[in-house]
């Protein structure tokens, strides 16, 4: 299956710095029926025009297998796909609960596993083809102001936070689970710290939001 992504993107393989709880990882895949694959995968940035998913010649999504239609959507920065498969090589003549065990041991993912969680973020080897590698860009600005994005890939524009205390600019930001996730996600972040040289509190405004899973701030001086 060939899928192209074009857009502001930016990949973490194994963690996202922000995440907090929640499936880990930046994709995940799971059988949701005999043979149906689904698969969440984040693209930050990417919205609903920016991507197009096809399926490659071989067709092939696994020995005993080839792939018939898929499904698929983009939202909140994120990538879901349903997968259907049809059987090669007589894969009629196995059981069905015997060929449904043999497909979860190949797509199944453990989102919750311990290997997902540590501060070393990877780039994605196949998806990533130019942009940002990281899930945080900073800019400085020649007003004194400050432009901030943040990967929180599946977070609405009604569900996140942004508060200002002892001048650090505090972010949260919920992503429901969509379609066949496993969870939510909950993000939490210190976007951005401002100091004073009085000694005193700064006065901040804080402007922007979530758009296509990246939370994008303008902080300026009160």
């Amino acid at each position: 299956m060939l899928i192209v992504a074009e857009g502001y993107c930016q990949y973490y393989a194994t963690n996202n710095p922000f995440q907090k709880n929640g499936p880990k990882g930046f994709t995940e895949s799971k059988m949701i029926g005999l043979r149906k694959l689904f698969v969440r995968t984040d693209l930050p940035g990417v919205g609903q025009g920016d991507y197009t998913a096809s399926i490659d010649e071989s067709k092939k999504s696994c020995d005993c297998c080839e792939i018939g239609s898929i499904t698929h959507q983009v939202s909140d920065g994120v990538l879901r796909l349903v997968i259907t498969m049809t059987p090669i090589n007589n894969q009629d003549q196995i059981p069905n609960d015997q060929e449904e065990a043999r497909h979860r041991f190949l797509h199944d993912t453990d989102n919750y596993a311990a290997e997902f969680t540590g501060p070393i973020l990877l780039v994605h080897p196949d998806l990533l083809t130019e942009g940002l590698r990281m899930a945080y860009a900073y800019k400085q600005l020649q007003d004194g102001s400050a432009h901030v994005s943040l990967d929180m890939p599946g977070v609405p524009k009604g569900d996140f936070t942004a508060e200002i205390e002892n001048g650090r600019v505090i972010v949260t930001g919920r992503a429901p689970a969509v379609s066949h996730d496993s969870n939510g996600r909950f993000y939490s972040a210190v976007a951005a710290t401002i100091s004073n040289p009085t000694g005193t509190n700064p006065l901040l405004t804080v402007e922007g939001g979530p758009e296509n899973g990246v939370l994008r701030l303008n902080i300026r001086p009160g």
